[in-house]
C-alpha cells in the first residue's frame, strides 16, 4: 500500500510540473528533464548519480574534506547514503531502504531536517517533482546502480561519525565473517603503541554491502587506524568464499588498512 501511495505521489508531482507555467525543461512524457537535455530524470540510482548528485551535490560533497564526511561522487555516493547513520541525527540513516520520510537524506532536501540548512545549501532548493524521484528510489529500496558479482569485493568508500564507521564494499560479504577478527579498529597515540577499540562489528540490516563498526563508547577525536583482514585462515569474504581484494591489486587477498580522521561533524 506505501508503495502504491508513494508511486501515486510521484506521479502526481509529475503531473503538476507538467501542467505548470510553459512546460520548459519537461520532456515529451511531461518528466523532468536532465540539466543538458540528457534524459529525463528516472528513479534509479544511475538517473539520480547524473542528474542531481554529481552537478549539483558533489559541488560540495566530494573528497576528503567534504561536509559531514558525506561524498556523493558516482564511486561514493550509494555506501555513503544507503544504511549510513547520519552523523548530524545518529537515529537516522541518511537513505532507510523503502522509508523516505525517515530518510535524513530527503529531510534536508525538503528543508524538514532538525540540524542544519536546507539542502543544497545557499543554492536553490530542488524542485518538488525531482525530490518525488528520489523519494520513489528509497521507496523502492534504494538499489544500488547494478549488481556488482563481476567485481572484486573490495571497500568502495568509508563515512565515519564518533558513534559509527560505515565501510561500503563493491558486494556483499559473508556476515558470519564480520567480526572483531576481520575488522578492528585502533587509536593512534603517537609515538605510543596504538591502543585496540572495543567496538561490535555487523552487516547492516539496510545494506549487505555495508559493515558497521560501533565503537562501545563514543570515539574521541584524533587518529584512528582501521583495518579489514583479507589474508590468513580469518580472512573477510563474500558469500562465494571470494576473499576482499584488500591490496587492491585486483585479485582477491590483502589486508585492507586506512587512517581515518574522528573530529566534530561540521
Amino acid at each position: 500500500m506505501a508503495a502504491r501511495c508513494a508511486r501515486a505521489s510521484y506521479g502526481l508531482s509529475l503531473l503538476i510540473a507538467a501542467c505548470a507555467g510553459s512546460g520548459d525543461g519537461l520532456d515529451e512524457n511531461g518528466r523532468p528533464g536532465a540539466p543538458d537535455g540528457g534524459g529525463a530524470l528516472t528513479p534509479d540510482l544511475r538517473s539520480i548519480q547524473e542528474h542531481v548528485f554529481t552537478p549539483i551535490c558533489s559541488q560540495c560533497h566530494v573528497g576528503a574534506g567534504a561536509p559531514a564526511g558525506l561524498r556523493l561522487d558516482e564511486a561514493s555516493s550509494f555506501g555513503a547514503l544507503v544504511g549510513v547513520a547520519s552523523s548530524e541525527a545518529p537515529s537516522l540513516l541518511r537513505v532507510e531502504p523503502g522509508d523516505p520520510d525517515n530518510s535524513y537524506l530527503v529531510q534536508k532536501l525538503e528543508g524538514r531536517a532538525a540540524f542544519g540548512g536546507r539542502m543544497p545549501l545557499n543554492q536553490p532548493a530542488l524542485p518538488a517533482a525531482t525530490i518525488a524521484v528520489i523519494r520513489q528510489w528509497i521507496a523502492d529500496g534504494a538499489p544500488d546502480v547494478a549488481a556488482s558479482d563481476d567485481v572484486p569485493l573490495a571497500v568502495r568508500t568509508v563515512s565515519t561519525s564518533t558513534t559509527q564507521i560505515a565501510v561500503a564494499l563493491t558486494r556483499g560479504a559473508d556476515a558470519s565473517l564480520v567480526n572483531e577478527t576481520t575488522v578492528t579498529l585502533e587509536r593512534s597515540l603517537g609515538k605510543a603503541a596504538a591502543r585496540m577499540v572495543r567496538a561490535r562489528t555487523g552487516v547492516s540490516p539496510h545494506n549487505v554491502a555495508l559493515i558497521l563498526v560501533m565503537p562501545e563508547q563514543a570515539l574521541e577525536p584524533g587518529e584512528y587506524r582501521l583495518t579489514l583482514r583479507g589474508t590468513g585462515a580469518a580472512a573477510l569474504a563474500d558469500w562465494n568464499a571470494v576473499v576482499i581484494d584488500g591490496d587492491d591489486d585486483g585479485l582477491p587477498g590483502g589486508d585492507w588498512a586506512a587512517t581515518v580522521q574522528i573530529g566534530v561533524a561540521p
